[in-house]
């Protein structure tokens, strides 16, 4: 019983990370943080209960040490403040992946946290559309659900995109079709969003279709070809004339721009990293260590942050915190390689899908990083550590 509500509440804190800025709750910050927060008593009461609490994989090791070096970074930081309030979510992103490895055991429960994700995604979708309705813009004609940057928002759903794919590929009917939609919900909320990054992104989502192909019923093909082929039209024509106007400087900022001023916060970036290339300038001290090299953004109450997340775990953590994130980050692709076909095509593109986000933006603290990357573990783990068939040879 304990465990039935222990991963209900997990669900539910799944669900919430894809809109998880768009309702808070006064002095107790979102209400994601609360569900996490009730989720963890529930996993910790759950595994007190039956005794049983599973050994850490070593990418969830390797998390917990570059957690720790991240808040050892508190000694010699240019913000202290920063990095304490940097470490401490770190520290609840790594309870929240324990929690996930602790409780997410069968192929079932996988599936419904992973579709937990893509339906709080299609909300987060439908806020968008509903902000766009509305007219009311987060930044010049530029829409994104409440509390949301459009940029974030563009990659979170787009994340959901080779999720929703891979749970229709594995089901008939009607529960297919409702995954279906939820990829046009998303690929609608990418375009309203004009974010170039999150556009590049959706388009490298749809490559579960052909690195699935052979695995997939004749219908997931087909379906899956008229969704990108729907999406590449709105990019081109059923958008809002100002989203197309803006995606359509991808090529052009690419060749010859700055990214949005990007290559200049990496190279002030590059600069402060080279005076504490070993320990770095503290973690979440991004922004304090390049004020000095290029001032601050001309909009009140904002920052200059990395915008890629690995320059960022560099200038913050130095090489250090940089081999530990990295060698994380190359477990989870063995990981990959020991999956079963179906599930490592999910898997390598939604893990492409985020490098290729994460090369633009700070992501590295974003619970819904860190939330599929703990159910990417928990799928190898099925794969990897499955018990052998009756008879089979050891």
């Amino acid at each position: 019983m304990t465990a039935t509500i222990a991963f209900a509440l997990l669900w539910l804190l799944v669900f919430s990370i894809p809109w998880e800025k768009s309702i808070t709750l006064g002095g107790l910050g979102t209400l994601t943080r609360l569900l996490g927060s009730v989720a963890l008593v529930g996993g910790v009461l759950d595994a007190a209960i039956r005794r049983t609490i599973r050994p850490p994989h070593l990418a969830l090791i390797l998390t917990m040490a570059f957690t720790l070096w991240s808040g050892t970074t508190w000694w010699w930081s240019a913000d202290p403040d920063a990095t304490v309030t940097r470490a401490l979510t770190l520290v609840q992103l790594c309870l929240m992946s324990w929690l996930c490895w602790q409780l997410c055991r069968t192929p079932a429960q996988q599936r419904a946290l992973l579709g937990a994700y893509t339906a709080g995604a299609a909300v987060a979708s439908l806020a968008t559309i509903a902000r766009y309705a509305g007219n009311l813009q987060t930044y010049y004609r530029r829409y994104a659900a409440p509390g949301f940057d459009p940029n974030d928002l563009g990659l979170t759903v787009a994340l959901a995109i080779p999720v929703a794919l891979y749970l229709a590929s594995s089901r008939s009917g009607p529960q297919a079709w409702l995954w279906r939609a939820a990829v046009l919900l998303c690929g609608a909320a990418i375009l309203l969003t004009a974010s170039r990054t999150a556009l590049l992104c959706a388009f490298a989502a749809f490559l579960f279709v052909p690195l699935a192909w052979s695995r997939s019923t004749p219908v997931a093909r087909w379906s899956g070809i008229a969704l990108l082929a729907l999406f590449l039209a709105g990019a081109v024509k059923l958008a809002p004339k100002e989203s197309r106007t803006r995606i359509a400087t991808i090529g052009q900022e690419i060749t010859k721009g700055t990214l949005h001023k990007r290559t200049t916060i990496w190279k002030a970036g590059l600069r402060a990293w080279k005076a504490h290339p070993l320990s770095g300038v503290g973690s979440g001290a991004y922004p304090d260590a390049v004020r000095p090299l290029i001032g601050v953004p001309g909009v009140p109450g904002h920052e200059y942050v990395a915008h890629n997340t690995f320059l960022s775990v560099l200038v913050e953590t130095g090489l250090v915190g940089f081999a530990l994130y990295a060698a994380g980050l190359a477990v989870f692709v063995a990981f990959i390689l020991a999956m079963r076909p179906h599930e490592a095509a999910l898997w390598s593109v939604v893990l492409a899908v985020w490098l290729l986000g994460a090369s633009t933006l700070t992501w590295e603290h974003r619970k819904a990083a860190w939330i599929l990357l703990a159910l990417l573990a928990c799928e190898w783990s099925r794969a990897f550590l499955a018990p052998p068939a009756r008879g089979a040879r050891p």
